[in-house]
């Protein structure tokens, strides 16, 4: 297959979050990265899905539909890649998974530890490994969000699970931008904007 230049570069940054080649989730994929193949699709005038531009760069992909879903699955596949029961850098390690645990925990208004504390395993804090060191940012998002927070929490002081319980939608964002602002925990971005965080369940 001949690819232009930018498609070449392209698939450089596509083999940083699906090195085997295999696709299962759009979120495993950074938003500036998505937003990029999407005018790519457009620059080389490529006729046909998004799901199709994924296989004509040499991707396999499969619908979120097909991954594991249950928690017999993700238990299977999390025991895949730690025999230990002991989950570090799991967001780096399997972004796929990370996502669908994520959206599993917020389904039963609760965070990504405590979740997986419940699959009979122990989640490490601290231990992501980022090719950069933290960020510390103050943007548009960054302002809105905390506009947001001050409105939920006027006295300062957030529980992370009232948080997902009172708008699991800005949990979601706020724990997306601290990955790529490489901040190890969504705890330490809150502290960054101004507020004192608890949680209910410590672990």
């Amino acid at each position: 297959m001949k690819y232009s230049k930018e498609e070449l570069d392209l698939i450089q940054q596509l083999d940083q979050y699906a090195a085997n080649k295999k696709i299962t989730y759009y979120k495993a994929i950074p938003q500036e990265l998505y937003q990029e193949m999407k005018a790519m699709m457009r620059s080389v005038k490529f006729e046909g899905s998004l799901q199709e531009y994924f296989e004509y760069l040499g991707y396999i992909f499969n619908p979120v539909s097909k991954y594991p879903k249950s928690s017999t699955e993700i238990t299977a596949l999390l025991l895949q890649h730690y025999p230990s029961r002991s989950i570090t850098n799991l967001e780096n390690v399997d972004r796929n998974l990370y996502y669908i645990i994520q959206d599993k925990a917020l389904q039963n208004m609760m965070d990504i530890p405590e979740y997986i504390h419940q699959l009979g395993f122990k989640f490490v804090f601290h231990s992501n490994i980022y090719p950069h060191s933290p960020s510390y940012y103050i943007g548009t998002s960054e302002k809105e969000y905390i506009n947001r927070l001050n409105r939920l929490f006027p006295e300062g002081t957030i529980v992370i699970e009232e948080l997902i319980e009172k708008n699991s939608w800005l949990f979601k964002n706020i724990n997306y931008l601290r990955q790529i602002r490489s901040i190890q925990t969504i705890d330490e971005q809150l502290e960054f904007f101004g507020f004192k965080v608890l949680r209910r369940w410590n672990g």
